[in-house]
């Protein structure tokens, strides 16, 4: 039976540690090839809602660094900018060099293309040969697919910057993301989190919780469920437990005691979600 991992945050680094050994732990060897993609959709990170917190990506990295391995940070181009301009001037970039950590963008990889949706993409041939992979998703919700988790992280994986081509047809393609490239821990950084116009002008709503597993759909499923959803109606998240990436049910949580902890998040584009959105709007298009 998959576990998933919920833990009330305190410290941010002891809080990670926890998360990630009571979901089993990182399996890796020395030498492997080891990749991290965190949630860096945009530049700006109005109240810390739209990126994964900086502390959790050091404490990856400082965990992946004691089983042997230099771990490599990815993203890809987006419609709003490349993905190293993205990174650095979100400040990750600045961090990165700190902590001598390498970055590539996914987008500048070689690449093999891949049919799905009755289309073709690029996957970067990083992803599909990496060793292990650590996804560190943000919990948020998202006008495309109603939440943005684990799963909805991989779509930063493929090279085009153009994906918004492929935004009706999420329901297919992200299950088939979510096969087709590995993912092998995934942690939600669910402390404060979005809810409203997601993925980048939402409203922010404290969690203050990580969640974390090896089975990426178990994980979006008990996320949904914090947020007040039903995973089975989530279309991505139950189109990825019928391609049989991971269990949408019949996991078992560990960890902090979640049902005390249940929302209702605000769904996107509800009139009280836009009125409530335009902070963000300003602090994320009309702010230097």
């Amino acid at each position: 039976m998959a576990k998933v991992a919920l833990v009330k945050v305190d410290y941010v680094e002891a809080s990670t540690r926890r998360a990630v050994e009571l979901a089993g732990g990182l399996k890796i060897s020395k030498g492997m090839r080891v990749v991290i993609k965190p949630n860096v959709c945009n530049a700006k990170n109005p109240s810390g809602m739209v990126l994964t917190d900086f502390a959790i990506i050091e404490t990856v990295v400082k965990m992946v660094r004691e089983k042997g391995c230099e771990p490599l940070i990815v993203e890809s181009d987006n419609i709003a900018d490349t993905g190293d301009k993205r990174v650095r001037d979100s400040g990750l970039m600045a961090k990165l060099d700190e902590w001598g950590v390498k970055f590539l963008n996914l987008s500048a990889d070689e690449c093999v293309p891949h049919g799905v949706a009755d289309t073709e993409i690029m996957i970067p041939k990083t992803m599909l040969e990496a060793d292990y992979v650590l996804n560190l998703a943000k919990m948020k919700t998202c006008a495309h697919t109603t939440v943005t988790l684990g799963i909805k992280n991989l779509y930063g994986c493929f090279k085009e910057a153009k994906k918004s081509r492929l935004h009706k047809r999420l329901d297919v393609v992200l299950p088939d993301l979510a096969k087709t490239i590995r993912t092998d821990m995934t942690i939600v950084d669910g402390m404060t989190c979005m809810e409203g116009n997601g993925p980048v002008v939402g409203n922010p709503r404290e969690m203050g919780v990580l969640v974390a597993g090896t089975d990426v759909v178990a994980v979006d499923s008990l996320c949904c469920r914090l947020m007040g959803f039903k995973p089975d109606e989530i279309g991505h998240v139950a189109g990825a437990a019928r391609l049989g990436v991971g269990r949408i049910d019949g996991y078992e949580v560990v960890g902090d005691p979640w049902e005390g902890l249940v929302c209702q998040f605000e769904r996107p584009y509800s009139l009280k979600a836009t009125f409530k959105s335009l902070g963000a709007v300003r602090d994320v298009y009309l702010t230097r």
